[in-house]
């Protein structure tokens, strides 16, 4: 157990397209992470991975290696998405030394739920070496002990008032900065704005990014 890394928990909230997986995989792409876990419930990260398994016993004996970079998905029935995130987290804790990546953190969590095996990972994932990112659609929905805990969040467009209430306040801002925030189309551009906070730093800025269409 090293004492000495700090706290790494990164989320990246907005509605559907308004901009966080591109900026997830901007992320990564500059991390270039080579022990990398994915949870993927979309299979949108087999470009970003060396391998992509529906199987945990698959993700288990890849973790055990030196170097890795894997997407699990957990197939197509939410039900089941209970037992197999238990045990991916758990598998990633064990494994230390790695990035884990949640997308859509509100399949698995709610604020007043979590498995035990994911609370493992983030209150005690930084001695094992684990830096973890989620990604979701409804913050409002997710684990408020996480929330509360990430040390960097980036903000995109919040469609519900719940949502944006939940971000004002996990990030201490007004609710209509976060309530301003939007996805707008112009012409073949889309434009997508955000806020983010170190609180490592205390710093909050706000950002864009203008994107061609095909």
């Amino acid at each position: 157990m090293d004492n000495s890394n700090k706290p790494n928990l990164r989320l990246y909230c907005g509605a559907t397209g308004s901009g966080k997986g591109v900026s997830l995989r901007e992320y990564l792409s500059g991390l270039k992470p080579s022990r990398l876990l994915v949870w993927d419930p979309l299979g949108e990260y087999g470009d970003l991975v060396s391998g992509a398994t529906s199987r945990l016993a698959d993700v288990a004996k890849l973790a055990a290696g030196k170097s890795f970079r894997v997407a699990f998905y957990p197939g197509p029935d939410v039900g089941t998405y209970k037992e197999k995130f238990a045990m991916f987290c758990r598998i990633a804790f064990a494994a230390g030394n790695l990035v884990m990546l949640v997308e859509e953190l509100a399949d698995v969590t709610s604020p007043t739920y979590a498995p035990m095996a994911w609370k493992q990972c983030t209150k005690k994932g930084r001695h094992a070496g684990l830096q973890i990112i989620a990604a979701t659609q409804r913050p409002a929905d997710i684990d408020k002990h996480f929330l509360g805990g990430c040390t960097y969040i980036r903000c995109f467009t919040q469609r519900f008032p719940a949502d944006a209430k939940a971000m004002a306040g996990a990030m201490k801002l007004p609710f209509d900065t976060i309530n301003a925030l939007e996805t707008r189309e112009e012409g073949s551009v889309t434009v997508l704005s955000w806020i983010e906070k170190d609180f490592r730093t205390g710093k909050t800025t706000p950002g864009s990014k203008r994107m061609q269409g095909k």
